[in-house]
């Protein structure tokens, strides 16, 4: 099978969850003897024209770069949403489909791609498949929270996206960000303590929770987010297959289309079965509780913190903080809550076996969390709001545990596990005899599968409530 995938790019340029998902997707399609190719939204280039140029072979991918994209916009917002709705011409993107010739195309993001190659990819028959990273092309900030920290569930015509956006990058940020040369450059010293000023810049503005005024006079601006929002909605209605990582995801992108497609639960190459049997019977020592992730509001960390306020009376659990610097301007106990900064994959192992519950305490509507499968994998039972997608993959009660995302629901399920330990010793034990199947190389051959029943069009993809991975079964 030929398979073109439409992603951010490559590492070390592109990180996080969704570029390692894609590229090892890829890589072990390749090692299956599929025929694979990445597009992605490249440089921009005097004279406006869109192209696509050919960027060489990574790990036996042929990879392709569109010059002249759409902007991409990451988490930054998007503050000048008319200059996300410039066209390209449909003739380019169908040389350059008539040239690769894909089976399908599997669509990682909307971010920095034409509606045009879309209408390209449907004028030539060519069937399409989306995984849902997240929600941009639904909501211009990526994660459906708003300029106060809480979810959004109506934008008001435009008029919320105005306030959520207005720190968005500038254009001249976004070309820089996209240049050939930032991407050599992103990872000197300098340039990244300016990005890792931007991104706490970013945080204060989040997490302060301030509300801007809206005038009237702002009514075209808001008028342009409503359209850009129609624009991507014709987007995914061009989409013959979604590839929902979750319950979550699904649920969330049926509030806005009519969506066909199945819940199929993501992994990456690095998950290994690292199960092992914990202590948790020694009473004198406090339970571990390890969070792991940004400190930032959407992830629900203050809540956490708030929670963890209510057992401050307790001597006996305390806090590890990976992933992100120490917090400034909030109050917490030094002596319960310890952060250890930013950690490399290859570090997992320990931090786990360091660790007797993991919390996910998201208050957005968290398409996946890896890091919920990794604990998983060490035999680590995670705790997390019924907003995160990963829990598609436990039994509350049984492997793990689902609360509801408010400091209050949280303290109290932290309760009852800090007074019951033998809770959390049966979990445990529950998840390291359990069966345990989350390879990629499993997931690359049920992804495969979908493309099959997608490119064959026999209308019986989706099953309802049906879920690839259940609930992992002890």
């Amino acid at each position: 099978m030929k398979i073109l995938h439409v992603s951010l790019g490559l590492p070390p340029y592109r990180t996080g969850g969704l570029t390692r998902y894609s590229v090892d997707l890829m890589v072990n399609q390749v090692s299956l003897s599929h025929r694979v190719g990445l597009l992605y939204p490249g440089h921009f280039k005097f004279g406006g024209k869109s192209q696509i140029i050919s960027n060489g072979m990574y790990k036996g991918i042929d990879v392709y770069e569109i010059v002249n994209p759409q902007p991409v916009s990451l988490l930054g917002g998007i503050k000048n949403a008319e200059r996300f709705l410039r066209q390209a011409s449909r003739s380019t993107y169908i040389n350059f489909l008539n040239h690769y010739k894909p089976d399908i195309i599997h669509i990682h993001t909307l971010m920095g791609i034409h509606k045009e190659l879309l209408e390209a990819a449907r004028e030539l028959g060519i069937k399409m498949v989306f995984t849902s990273h997240d929600y941009f092309g639904i909501c211009p900030k990526v994660n459906l929270m708003d300029w106060t920290g809480n979810l959004c569930d109506d934008y008001e015509n435009g008029l919320k996206c105005i306030k959520c956006n207005q720190h968005g990058y500038s254009m001249l940020k976004i070309t820089i960000m996209q240049s050939k040369i930032y991407r050599e450059l992103k990872y000197n010293p300098l340039m990244s303590k300016i990005r890792a000023k931007q991104v706490d810049k970013q945080k204060v503005v989040v997490n302060r929770g301030l509300e801007e005024k809206v005038n009237s006079s702002d009514a075209s601006l808001a008028d342009s987010y409503v359209k850009l929002r129609h624009y991507y909605n014709e987007m995914l209605s061009l989409v013959n297959t979604f590839h929902f990582n979750s319950t979550v995801a699904q649920r969330e992108y049926e509030k806005y289309i009519a969506p066909k497609g199945k819940v199929i639960s993501i992994t990456h190459q690095n998950i290994q079965d690292s199960r092992e049997v914990k202590n948790y019977t020694d009473h004198t020592k406090p339970l571990y509780v390890s969070y792991l992730g940004p400190v930032d509001q959407y992830k629900g960390f203050y809540m956490l913190l708030h929670a963890l306020e209510q057992l401050k009376d307790r001597d006996d659990w305390k806090l590890r903080v990976y992933g992100d610097v120490e917090p400034t301007g909030i109050q917490y106990d030094a002596d319960k809550v310890h952060f250890f900064g930013k950690y490399q994959h290859h570090q997992l192992n320990e931090i786990f076996k360091e660790t007797d519950l993991l919390i996910i305490p998201s208050i957005w509507k968290e398409t996946f969390g890896f890091i919920g499968l990794e604990a998983l994998s060490h035999g680590v039972p995670a705790l997390v709001t019924d907003c995160v997608g990963f829990k598609d993959l436990i039994q509350d009660g049984v492997t793990g545990m689902v609360c509801k995302p408010n400091s209050e629901d949280l303290a109290k399920h932290l309760t009852s596990v800090l007074d019951h330990r033998e809770t959390l010793v049966q979990m445990n034990r529950n998840i390291v005899s359990s069966d345990f199947n989350f390879s990629m190389s499993w997931h690359t051959t049920a992804i495969i599968d979908l493309y099959k029943s997608t490119m064959l069009d026999t209308g019986d993809i989706v099953e309802e409530g049906r879920i690839e991975h259940e609930p992992i079964q002890c």
